[in-house]
């Protein structure tokens, strides 16, 4: 049985993005939350919970759902699942993205860097599968975790970032599973294309570094990943890469991360923005960052994902 929280964050600052100081509501105990099939939106009506499905079936549930940070997310995750967002058979291009949300391995954020990304694949004739991975045990009192996320984004840019290798092993199971059962899901099996956010980022760079056999990687998105690390992999499918000048992860590693790529894989598509900070995904808007969304669906149209 999940759990469900509602918590209201009153603010955030993430301070040159390098501190984050919240501030949580309490939110009533969990037996007395309202049980429901699905979360509020943003989960598609073409995507409900009987449609999600489950990397490792047998493993028990413990995920919480809650808003935070002003946006839905999902922590806790012990059931690693794909929640699949189909194009229109008339759009339908045979090809399929595995979207990768952030969260500094503590929770995924679904509504940020989740479901709106996939649903704008699928308009352009994408099959986009949502990945809810694995994340790293957190309290469940809403407070406790606000206090927990506030010490691990203080140190954000300051520090080397590891990955979550539970998360990671997700992913490979996602390419796999997408590939092997992608006639019935409705696209072409044998590959798929990936888009990673901060910490989703980091699992993509993994999997680029040591992928699964047999699963081709037709396009790879790093939206605000570390920049201290190269992507020394085994294969370079072409790569698109955002980041904002005021993240502190860019400001730690600067150039390290295209510099490397270019002179190992040749091009790629590089945006940097003046502004947007860490996690700008599709709820900040405002900024110069507000545009990458269109600027990675034109990227992957007219060539890196389309198959020219």
């Amino acid at each position: 049985m999940k759990t469900w929280l509602k918590t209201t964050v009153f603010s955030v600052m993430l301070a040159g993005l390098g501190a984050c100081q919240v501030q949580a509501q309490a939110a009533p105990p969990a037996e007395a939350a309202p049980q429901r099939a699905l979360p509020d939106l943003p989960i598609p009506d073409d995507a409900p919970e009987a449609d999600a499905i489950s990397l490792i079936p047998d493993a028990e549930d413990h995920e919480i759902w809650e808003h935070f940070l002003n946006q839905l997310t999902v922590r806790n995750v012990t059931r690693p699942q794909i929640y699949p967002v189909y194009p229109s058979a008339e759009r339908n291009n045979g090809k399929a993205i595995i979207v990768v949300p952030g969260g500094g391995y503590m929770f995924a954020s679904i509504e940020n860097e989740g479901f709106p990304i996939a649903e704008r694949l699928a308009a352009e004739g994408y099959n986009a599968f949502v990945l809810k991975y694995r994340t790293q045990p957190t309290s469940v009192a809403p407070d406790a975790f606000v206090q927990e996320m506030a010490q691990v984004f203080s140190g954000l840019g300051s520090r080397e970032l590891d990955a979550y290798e539970p998360a990671v092993d997700d992913l490979r199971l996602a390419m796999e599973y997408v590939s092997a059962h992608c006639p019935e899901l409705g696209c072409e099996p044998g590959s798929a294309g990936l888009i990673g956010f901060s910490a989703g980022a980091m699992s993509v760079m993994q999997v680029l570094r040591t992928p699964p056999e047999g699963v081709a990687v037709d396009s790879a998105a790093l939206i605000y990943p570390p920049m201290t690390q190269p992507v020394d992999g085994e294969i370079n499918p072409p790569l698109f890469l955002a980041i904002a000048s005021d993240d502190p992860l860019f400001q730690q590693g600067r150039f390290t991360l295209p510099k490397a790529w270019f002179e190992t894989n040749g091009a790629m598509e590089f945006h940097l923005y003046s502004d947007g900070g860490h996690g700008f995904g599709t709820l900040r808007k405002g900024t110069s960052s507000s545009s990458w969304l269109e600027q990675y669906v034109n990227w992957l149209t007219l060539g890196a994902g389309s198959g020219k």
